[in-house]
């Protein structure tokens, strides 16, 4: 029980930083729902004029609160640029274009870079913690790498084949974004952190540390963070 409690301790921890805001994570939910919803009932240009007065609001209501509006402003921007292309496109499934290619982009990033055995999770590591770039592509701290970006490649491949299938409905489209939202990126991160320190000890090899000072075998691994 120790154990496990300790684990929990050690992912809170490792994951506090990537924490979604949750006004923010409010605020881009309810947009895009309201929009659909709203589209359904008044012209195009009715919805999207809506919800622009609607995200300002939001940002109006935060800045009285003295909350900290800077992610609320990037999402309004967000919106913003993604109602012009709903405006542009005609419909409102338009709206949901830039979060598409976003997620279709990286997914195609993911692949490439796992062909060619530089996997953008070391990246993104390494971007975090700064560690040694030597020590992510040993032969026994790679393949705990390689097998994370696996699983965002997928997810976020599933993510944009789901949305282009279906992109004449945007209903199903906002259910999608539900679904996909902030908090189901955190549990997958919390997922990655799990999968990719069960690989780091499988494969037993260096810690961060032990790489450092170019320790003999046998390594204890990297026991914390990935």
């Amino acid at each position: 029980m120790d154990n496990l409690k300790n684990k929990f301790l050690e992912i809170r921890e490792e994951v506090k930083d990537l924490i979604p805001n949750n006004e923010g994570v409010l605020d881009a939910v309810i947009a895009p729902v309201f929009f659909v919803a709203l589209s359904n009932f008044v012209e195009l240009n009715t919805a999207i004029f809506s919800t622009v007065g609607l995200l300002i609001i939001f940002l109006i209501y935060r800045k009285l609160r003295n909350q900290d509006i800077k992610f609320v402003f990037y999402g309004l921007l967000g919106s913003a640029f993604a109602l012009l292309l709903a405006r542009m496109q005609g419909s409102a499934s338009g709206f949901f274009l830039p979060g598409i290619i976003r997620d279709a982009g990286i997914s195609l990033v993911g692949i490439a870079s796992i062909i060619i055995g530089k996997p953008f999770t070391i990246y993104s590591s390494k971007a975090l913690r700064n560690w040694p770039k030597e020590w992510y592509f040993h032969q026994k701290v790679k393949p705990a790498y390689t097998r994370v970006a696996i699983i965002w490649t997928l997810y976020l491949a599933l993510k944009a084949g789901l949305q282009i299938y279906f992109f004449n409905n945007p209903e199903i489209l906002v259910a999608i974004k539900l679904a996909t939202s902030n908090q189901t990126t955190l549990i997958l991160l919390i997922i990655s952190y799990i999968v990719g320190q069960n690989n780091l000890k499988r494969l037993a090899g260096p810690s961060v540390e032990e790489f450092k000072n170019n320790s003999p075998e046998p390594w204890t691994s990297q026991q914390k963070g990935f």
